[in-house]
């Protein structure tokens, strides 16, 4: 199955990798929205998703291979519509870690699709075969994202720097 068509389904929700080709029209909404036949909210992608998705372009165009290990549109499957992202930041590094981010877009906040979307990324990851451990780090402040790495079933492992640790082993 090539990485365009990979989708991981939840109870409500669906997740598709970013690939070079939906990056290209985002700027387009409409070609966008034809490609995950779903419908995106103003304001979507946001500013700080947007910046990684300069870097994660370059790192698909350099290698297809990538895809899966950036980010995943997060898609509410009874309504068709884009409710957030989350995904990893790059391949596992040497010793089998990756690193998970999420974001839900302002409209779709408190349903807990954060933390169903987490659940199946993290159970993705770890079943990639050069995977063994998923991180994620989230500001000592942010109590919404730590109860999404709570539910998601990560344990907080420390913190440093005004930021809290989780991490879930494979």
């Amino acid at each position: 199955m090539s990485a365009s068509n990979w989708r991981l389904e939840t109870e409500r929700l669906t997740l598709v990798p970013f690939t070079a080709e939906f990056m290209d029209a985002l700027e387009g909404h409409d070609r966008a929205q034809q490609i995950i036949r779903a419908a995106i909210p103003e304001g979507w992608p946001d500013d700080e998703l947007s910046g990684l998705l300069s870097v994660y372009a370059q790192w698909i165009a350099d290698d297809t291979s990538v895809v899966g290990y950036g980010p995943w549109i997060v898609i509410l499957r009874g309504e068709r519509v884009v409710v957030g992202s989350a995904g990893f930041i790059g391949r596992p590094n040497d010793e089998g870690t990756i690193e998970l981010g999420f974001g839900v877009h302002p409209n779709f906040r408190n349903r807990g699709y954060a933390s169903e979307a987490a659940r199946a990324l993290i159970e993705w990851g770890l079943d990639q075969p050069a995977v063994t451990r998923v991180v994620a780090a989230c500001d000592q402040d942010n109590g919404a994202s730590a109860r999404v790495l709570e539910k998601s079933g990560k344990n907080q492992v420390g913190s440093a720097g005004g930021q809290l640790h989780w991490a879930i082993d494979g």
